[in-house]
């Protein structure tokens, strides 16, 4: 109960941090729902997805890519936030304090994962507002939740060695490029066979692609997606959550628990 109480405590006050930081909110919350606005209404009518070329086609195709792009976007102050207890000195205070070590830590992890999919669901529901209906059952709906929580866990354990790392805030987010380079060299906001072929090549064979794929298809029943792509997207996630998760624990234990 103890424990709970402590992990609570902490990811409340993460949280609070992020809700009540302008910064954080245009970034993480205001600025994908900008980003949807534009490519929808300025760019959407000028991009063919199933063959149609119209704002609300486009929405249809684009919206599970920016899901999961304000996702990727949240990480990046993910690992602000791990870095500025580091470097103030707090996560050191806490190591004197009788809590258990793994709550230090799980909290930043729990409280990104809950923000993220606050700023997913904020922006969805903006698409709703937009247009965007999902064709869907519950199963897939819950299906499509339970891969945000997995995307959302795996970019956040991605980011921790990197806070742990880095000197300040201000190159502590420099892996977050990779992730949206990614988001935006793939499947995610266009489809990728008019790519150039270079880029189509790599645009099918990197991870985001067959994630934003089975996101996609969760959402929408009329988009065909085989059983092999919902099965290369949780291996990418769940292959990514193994190693970043013992990669954070060996930096963590080096950096604060080895003696």
């Amino acid at each position: 109960m103890q424990i709970i109480k402590q992990l609570n405590v902490l990811t409340w006050r993460i949280i609070r941090q992020n809700l009540t930081n302008v910064d954080t909110i245009i970034t993480v919350i205001a600025m994908p729902i900008f980003m949807l606005l534009f490519f929808v209404y300025v760019m959407g009518g000028n991009i063919v997805t199933t063959g149609n070329t119209s704002s609300l086609t486009y929405l249809n195709y684009a919206l599970p890519g920016f899901l999961l792009l304000t996702m990727a976007m949240g990480s990046a102050y993910t690992a602000m936030r791990i870095n500025m207890d580091r470097t103030s000195g707090f996560l050191n205070r806490l190591h004197s304090l009788p809590i258990s070590r793994w709550v230090i830590l799980g909290s930043h992890v729990l409280a990104s994962v809950i923000f993220m999919m606050i700023a997913e669901i904020l922006v969805f529901f903006v698409g709703v507002l937009m247009g965007y209906r999902p064709n869907t059952t519950v199963g897939s709906m819950l299906m499509f939740i339970g891969l945000s929580v997995l995307f959302g866990l795996g970019i956040t354990l991605l980011a921790i060695p990197f806070s742990l790392k880095a000197d300040n805030y201000a190159s502590v987010g420099g892996f977050s490029y990779v992730l949206l380079m990614l988001l935006f060299v793939s499947s995610a906001l266009m489809p990728t066979k008019g790519m150039a072929k270079p880029i189509q090549l790599f645009a099918n064979y990197q991870p985001m692609t067959p994630v934003v794929n089975t996101a996609r298809g969760l959402l929408d029943q009329t988009v065909a997606v085989s059983q092999h792509t919902g099965f290369v997207a949780t291996c990418w996630i769940v292959g990514e959550i193994f190693i970043f998760a013992f990669l954070s624990y060996r930096v963590y234990v080096h950096m604060f628990l080895k003696s």
